[in-house]
């Protein structure tokens, strides 16, 4: 694959790397259609990959800082950049602020997303903390930016940075669009509304959300998930996602601000797996990743449980033996390049899909258009 991947929508097409059956058993359609209720693209930002289907950063300690010039800007910014979009130059970094940095009233040329990780930054009469976030579009008007202390930010730029130093912001700019005073401390987590549905039959149970961006025009999405887990009881019902793994529309992107596992090593490459992790190039595989990390998943990649394990082991009454797994908690940052929406397959055939309804999941022949990679 070239490194610039280029996406298509397709229609139930397996990876090339993983051989599907060759008589898939039918199950006819779903009881309710899952594909997205809205349009989806079929190229480019959106969905494109950066590049390949998974681009993973273990821990950002891993990547060197290096000076930020982009136009504009005043000196003496830093950044650990994490990724480039291939299409329009869209980039994803770690900006370091030092003491007493500052940048004249104007505005962006392009879409300006910022998550303050640590110190302070004011925006005009904005007044940001630790796990602020605040969201500019191009081209809207904002006040003189300083640092009183230094900060550290993630920050998201759609399109290549550039400063206009300006009195007023340009015609036509989306403020009805802008993102202000948003503080995860200040905010509370939950399951279903505010944060929007993303299947059919309901959010999934067990995750907590907390929105801080639904664009009211492209329907971009930004949140915070948080997850913890326990070594799972014995049982021998299905898992997360029914047993099976999940399909997005739109690329994922993710931070992971604090959690219990960290990544002391660069290893930033497909492990292969037998029964979870990401349908990618080469084949199903794992990726090792923790508190700091950062990965892109391109649009139609299936994740999660891609392979079924064989039932669990019992003891002599019948019974089964012991679950697996450890303790861990953990929260992301979460990106899409549309409105998040979710559906789910058995395996990396993209053959068969399957559907919550009432609580309760059902088979069925996969028939929602999802994206694949071609040069």
């Amino acid at each position: 694959m070239s490194r610039k991947t280029h996406l298509t929508l397709a229609l139930s097409a397996g990876l090339a790397a993983v051989a599907a059956p060759a008589l898939a058993q039918s199950y006819g359609p779903p009881t309710v259609s899952q594909a997205p209720p809205f349009p989806v693209p079929d190229k480019g930002y959106e969905v494109e990959g950066r590049p390949g289907l998974m681009h993973n950063i273990p821990n950002i300690e891993f990547v060197d800082w290096k000076p930020f010039d982009a136009p504009g800007f005043s000196p003496g910014l830093y950044r650990r950049l994490l990724s480039e979009s291939p299409s329009m130059d869209a980039v994803a970094q770690i900006t370091y602020v030092p003491a007493g940095w500052s940048l004249p009233p104007g505005y962006d040329e392009v879409d300006n997303e910022i998550v303050v990780l640590d110190g302070d930054l004011s925006i005009g009469d904005e007044k940001l903390t630790k796990y602020s976030y605040s969201y500019i579009p191009a081209g809207v008007f904002r006040g003189q930016v300083k640092s009183r202390q230094g900060a550290v930010l993630l920050q998201w730029f759609k399109g290549p940075p550039k400063f206009v130093a300006a009195a007023k912001g340009k015609v036509g700019a989306r403020t009805h669009a802008r993102v202000r005073d948003w503080n995860r401390y200040k905010e509370t987590w939950y399951i279903d509304e505010p944060f929007p549905a993303y299947r059919t039959g309901g959010n999934f149970p067990g995750y907590l959300h907390n929105l801080m961006r639904k664009d009211p025009d492209t329907g971009e999405m930004t949140w915070m998930t948080f997850v913890s887990s326990i070594p799972a009881p014995p049982s021998s019902k299905p898992g997360n996602f029914g047993g099976g793994a999940e399909v997005h529309p739109s690329f994922e992107e993710y931070y992971i601000p604090e959690g219990t596992r960290v990544a002391t090593s660069d290893e930033r490459g497909p492990t292969r797996a037998v029964y979870g992790g990401e349908c990618v190039e080469q084949g199903i595989s794992t990726y090792k990743r923790g508190t700091r990390g950062y990965f892109w998943r391109a649009a139609g990649v299936a994740h999660g449980t891609v392979a079924q394990a064989p039932p669990g082991e019992r003891d002599g009454d019948g019974n089964l033996k012991k679950g697996n797994g450890e303790p861990s908690w953990g929260w992301t940052l979460v990106r899409t390049g549309t409105r998040l929406w979710a559906t789910y397959v058995t395996d990396c055939s993209y053959k068969t899909g399957i559907e919550y309804i009432n609580g309760e999941w059902r088979q069925y022949d996969y028939d929602v258009p999802r994206y694949e990679p071609h040069d």
